[in-house]
């Protein structure tokens, strides 16, 4: 496990430095005026250039002894991510587990079902949500909502992050994708395990189907484990364009907003909690899978 997490650090030193470099490349656009219908735009790239601004990165660091002050307003730059982050965190957290949980537990009633009307229903309905766009069905969500509203329906902020309700629907955007992920999985996890040996002797035994559906389920952990650290990626992928769309003003939206304003030392503050969260997935399931899962089934 000490490896495993060893590896797991390696890789998030590698993707930060793959990261600061991108964020470093030279961004900033000439306008050249020939005349009043001869407009030209270039984005001019040297080595050179590329070196000096790595130089007034580390310059940067080296006088302000940490990232810095926020241009516009003069606040710390971690205490502006740190207020962000905590709402980012009220999305970012619950769902994970409402992916992770509910995902396996909606697999294993389609797996239980598969062969009913109702298996191939849930089926139909996973493949259909699972080929729309996240940010897509959020827009025909706040369009929906738009229409219920003008026709009597209850008003209520869809954008903004001062309601104490604001985090639902982008948490309800955010998680859907990596639900069906974790749902379709499973399924297929749990078919993968019908030829095998184990299950005639569980039958032999005289067990019902929902006993032997525990010991199939007990034998795909390891898989499923796995698949918690893409869930994560699916869900930090996906907040800052909810964000974006919703208003929220929570972490994603303003790393896709320092992005844009070429504010990196700002930017490298709010990837920082990211990168974060996906080590902290990956150290998860190292642990659940050292704890929950049989030497034999990992390889050891």
């Amino acid at each position: 496990m000490v490896w495993q997490i060893t590896k797991s650090f390696l890789i998030f030193l590698l993707i930060l430095t793959g990261f600061i470099l991108i964020l470093l490349l030279p961004r900033e656009k000439e306008v050249v005026v020939f005349s009043v219908h001869h407009v030209e735009t270039k984005y001019p790239f040297s080595f050179e250039l590329y070196k000096e601004r790595i130089d007034d990165f580390i310059h940067h660091f080296q006088t302000e002894k940490g990232f810095g002050t926020v241009e516009r307003t003069g606040i710390p730059i971690k205490d502006e991510v740190k207020e962000m982050l905590g709402r980012s965190i009220k999305i970012v957290i619950p769902s994970f587990i409402i992916s992770v949980s509910l995902g396996i537990l909606f697999g294993v009633v389609r797996f239980y079902n598969r062969s009913r009307k109702l298996g191939k229903i849930q089926a139909t309905l996973s493949w259909f949500f699972s080929s729309i766009p996240d940010f897509f069905l959020y827009i025909a969500i706040q369009y929906m909502f738009i229409k219920l509203i003008r026709v009597g329906f209850p008003h209520f902020n869809l954008y903004g992050s001062d309601q104490w309700y604001s985090f639902i629907l982008p948490l309800c955007a955010v998680s859907l994708f990596p639900f069906i992920h974790m749902s379709n999985f499973t399924t297929a996890a749990l078919e993968n395990e019908m030829g095998q040996e184990y299950l005639r002797t569980v039958y032999a035994k005289g067990l019902d189907k929902t006993k032997a559906l525990v010991h199939m389920l007990w034998n795909c952990w390891s898989t499923l484990l796995n698949q918690t650290q893409l869930v994560m990626l699916y869900i930090l992928s996906s907040l800052p364009i909810i964000e974006k769309l919703s208003g929220y003003n929570g972490a994603g939206y303003q790393l896709l907003q320092s992005i844009l304003e070429n504010e990196e030392a700002r930017a490298l503050a709010y990837m920082l909690p990211f990168l974060g969260f996906m080590f902290a997935a990956m150290v998860l399931t190292q642990i659940l899978k050292n704890v929950l899962v049989p030497k034999e089934a990992r390889g050891m």
